[in-house]
This record gives C-alpha cells, sequence and structure tokens, in this order.
C-alpha cells in the first residue's frame, strides 16, 4: 500500500492549497490507477498544503520545489 501526498507552496490562501494540494495527490492516484492499472485498494491520496515545504518559499526555484508529490509505503 502506498499514500500518495500531494504539497503546495505558500502562495494563496491556506485552504485553498490544501483543497490544491488533496486534489493533486488524487490526480497522481487517478493516473496510477487508469494508465498503470495499479489496484486503487492499494493507494491512498491525500494533501499537505503548505504545511511541509522542503524549501523556502522565497524565490521561484524554491517555490517550485514545494509544488510536489511524494509516495509513502503503508
Amino acid at each position: 500500500k502506498v499514500k500518495i501526498l500531494g504539497h503546495t507552496d505558500s502562495d494563496g490562501a491556506d485552504a485553498a492549497n490544501l483543497d490544491l494540494s488533496k486534489r493533486r495527490g488524487a490526480s497522481v492516484k487517478d493516473v496510477l490507477v487508469k494508465d498503470f492499472s495499479i489496484d486503487a485498494s492499494r493507494l491512498e491520496a491525500d494533501g499537505m498544503g503548505e504545511t511541509q515545504p522542503v524549501a523556502p518559499n522565497d524565490t521561484p526555484v524554491n517555490k517550485a520545489l514545494n509544488r510536489r508529490v511524494e509516495f509513502l509505503k503503508l
């Protein structure tokens, strides 16, 4: 089983970023199920919004690093 976590940069409202990150994770899950025939029951999707940056949100390059999806083995 794998959990797919979407992340965003800090631009925009917190609630909007949380929603965007959840949709980002769900989109990746959908592609894995539809295009790669992964069993949907093996995947969970969620979003973390802007709460777990991997870089400061001070430059366009760093913001791009924070717009990401992570896979966690469950």
